[in-house]
């Protein structure tokens, strides 16, 4: 990728490629723990992604599990088959409507997680925690306008390929 134009003075550029070199950096570490946790689980990185998104909700429809994963529900139900065969995940009937199911991860799941991510969690806690309040707010500002960018760009790269 070239060099973008920055407005702003010489500190404020600088700065600006620095949280930009920190966002590269930070995308890459996490896609190699990733790799990790995924090798640990014994899954492939997609129903690593659904397990997470799974745990990130508590409860899920399969449905709103195959739009957060961007894939068919035919293929969302292959990553639920897999995750419940390996004791991951539990499809179970929706107490709301008879003949859906919901799925939630199951207690091993659980422990994994701890195991993989518990002191990644831990770790990020303590960081965020020994920050002013000014600087949360900024860096939660910061990241949350920064993922609805990328969906953004997500979503216009699909309608500009037909998918």
């Amino acid at each position: 990728m070239g060099p973008l134009s920055i407005p702003g003075s010489t500190r404020h550029r600088a700065l600006v490629e620095k949280v930009m070199s920190e966002l590269r950096a930070l995308s890459t570490v996490q896609d190699r723990l990733d790799q990790y946790a995924a090798q640990r689980f014994g899954l492939n990185r997609t129903d690593l992604r659904a397990l997470d998104l799974v745990g990130q909700a508590e409860v899920l429809s399969p449905t709103a599990l195959a739009e957060a994963l961007g894939m068919s529900t035919g293929a969302t139900s292959t990553v639920l088959d897999r995750l419940e065969a390996a004791g991951y995940v539990r499809r179970e009937p929706d107490p709301a409507h008879r003949r859906r199911t919901v799925v939630r991860m199951a207690p091993r799941a659980h422990e994994m997680s701890e195991a993989v991510f518990g002191p990644v969690l831990r770790g990020t806690l303590d960081q965020a925690a020994a920050q002013p309040d000014a600087t949360l707010t900024a860096v939660a500002d910061f990241l949350a306008g920064h993922r609805e960018l990328l969906n953004r760009c997500l979503t216009a790269a699909r309608e500009d390929d037909g998918s």
